[in-house]
């Protein structure tokens, strides 16, 4: 808890950048100075600048960007050799062939149950 009390210590890169701006720390924080602009005199009312809202990247530019991200994964992935693949393969469907028979077994075991009770 007594890490959320502390006060940030502003670092040399703000410290630079406030000096050379002519604001200090406590001229920054302070109410007055929030309602003062920069470069603008404390008794002079200027109409704020319209917000710089960043326009929405449209279907295409979201489409390329995919497609740029697709790309980097894909390069990521360690794919399998192509002795791998073909092992892989012929479990699966050797598997499939089984299952396949296993179930086509019981299905033919249930119909003839079901034929023998309703008959």
């Amino acid at each position: 808890m007594a890490r959320l009390q502390k006060k940030k210590v502003s670092s040399d890169k703000t410290r630079k950048r406030e000096a050379s701006s002519g604001v200090s720390v406590n001229e920054k924080n302070s109410p007055a100075a929030s309602s003062v602009k920069a470069g603008q005199k404390r008794g002079e009312n200027r109409p704020a600048a319209a917000p710089v809202v960043p326009s929405d990247p449209n279907f295409i530019q979201k489409g390329l960007e995919f497609l740029r991200e697709v790309r980097v994964e894909l390069k990521k992935v360690t794919w399998p050799s192509r002795k791998q693949t073909a092992g892989s393969t012929l479990v699966v469907i050797i598997l499939v062939f089984i299952l396949g028979a296993f179930l086509g077994l019981v299905d033919i075991s249930l119909s003839k149950l079901v034929q023998i009770v309703l008959a």
